[in-house]
């Protein structure tokens, strides 16, 4: 800890250059003026143009035709006055790491910057989500918690990654800001020990898998904390314009008693006051911008939650308020409409009536899930398919992030 709290002194803050976002209180400002905007998310972009992604062949058939997919999906945001694009910025399974980044490190490399210059070159911004935090310990055969132990391989692969990613790009006005981890909240204080891992089919051949998780596979609400802490010192040190946010999703409705009985969970629900608390507690400083998603239902009336009462547009306007009030801006990482799905509404109803919320309700950045990603069919859009949805984002992102 002593190691983590001298990585926060030397952190220093953003340094306000012309073309970069910078945090001005509980919003952003780009080049002196209030910075706002609507994006999607692409979660598989530079795997398809890598051609490495998972599911190529179920879903595309070819890697030629992936690769036509990612570009469609940026020149259709280009055409859609869509803001920015988030995607997972990671080399994905063990089996995606050997197939191009263990065995080709330059190529991989030079397909990332590929995928950056089309953005640029489309007027796209980018949020790449790194999610090194679980995950990569699979790949180097330890456990979960090794991405804490400095002595580790996952730690080291991971900080290398870091790195190199920030490093390459922290000049480049392109990235509108990083984030460490999707859904990173959502995985504190659940007990591994008994659960399955990743199945066989994502390692490589000839790979030994361990099938079974471990309690050591676990992160506590702590570990996260630390891990937050010490990955956005790292990041900031080595680059002073851009913020970093988590991507978390929010909390479990849960958290408090998980937190308190781990590894002997026993359930109960936070109230209302708890679970916006921990809510905000579970992004330290120096992270600069607080995530959360969100999917929401166009169903009369509106269905209040399980836990609190609240319907789906009032829980998060409590959230944002509460953000806002506790000095930070808000990043709707994953913005959606769960039923009817976005695939059976053309109308986008719901999402439309959200949006409207958004912006009088002042939310810095949201990014929609899911576009141009037909392996969630429900749930995809693009500009054929939801025309006046792209038409509510491009004037929204006129007014606020000045796309033309």
């Amino acid at each position: 800890m002593q190691w983590s709290w001298l990585l926060l002194a030397c952190a220093g803050p953003l340094v306000a250059a012309p073309g970069f976002v910078t945090v001005h209180g509980a919003g952003l400002e780009l080049d002196g003026r209030e910075y706002r905007a609507i994006g999607v998310n692409v979660p598989h972009l530079h795997q398809i143009y890598n051609g490495t992604w998972f599911h190529i062949g179920e879903i595309y058939k070819t890697t030629e035709a992936a690769r036509q997919a990612a570009i469609d999906a940026i020149v259709d945001c280009r055409r859609s006055g869509v803001a920015f694009i988030r995607y997972f910025a990671n080399p994905g399974y063990p089996k995606d790491i050997a197939a191009l980044y263990d065995r080709d490190r330059a190529a991989y490399w030079q397909q990332m910057d590929e995928v950056v210059a089309l953005c640029r070159q489309n007027q796209v911004k980018l949020v790449p989500s790194f999610n090194t935090i679980p995950g990569w310990h699979h790949h180097y055969g330890e456990v979960g918690q090794a991405i804490l132990d400095p002595q580790s391989k996952t730690w080291a692969a991971v900080h290398e990654y870091l790195r190199d990613f920030v490093t390459r790009y922290r000049d480049d006005p392109t990235i509108l800001l990083w984030e460490l981890q999707n859904e990173g909240a959502l995985r504190a204080d659940v007990d591994m020990l008994g659960r399955k891992a990743l199945p066989k089919g994502v390692y490589p051949p000839g790979v030994d898998v361990r099938e079974d998780g471990l309690r050591e596979d676990s992160l506590t609400w702590a570990m996260f904390q630390q891990l937050y802490r010490e990955q956005t010192t790292f990041i900031k040190q080595l680059d002073p314009h851009h913020p970093v946010t988590s991507g978390d999703a929010h909390v479990r409705p849960e958290c408090t008693s998980r937190r308190e009985t781990f590894p002997d969970f026993k359930y109960r629900t936070d109230t209302w006051r708890e679970w916006l608390a921990n809510n905000l507690l579970a992004q330290p400083q120096p992270l600069d911008v607080f995530s959360y998603h969100h999917y929401g239902t166009n169903d009369p009336p509106a269905r209040p939650t399980d836990q609190w009462g609240l319907d789906s547009l009032e829980l998060l306007r409590r959230l944002v308020r509460a953000t806002h009030a506790a000095g930070a801006p808000v990043f709707l990482g994953e913005l959606g409409q769960s039923a009817p799905g976005l695939g059976k509404d053309p109308t986008a109803a719901w999402l439309l009536r959200c949006l409207d919320d958004l912006e009088a309700e002042r939310v810095s950045l949201a990014a929609i899930w899911v576009w141009h990603f037909p392996w969630q069919p429900d749930l995809t859009v693009d500009s054929r398919s939801h025309p006046q949805l792209c038409e509510r984002v491009a004037a929204f992102n006129r007014r606020w992030a000045g796309v033309r």
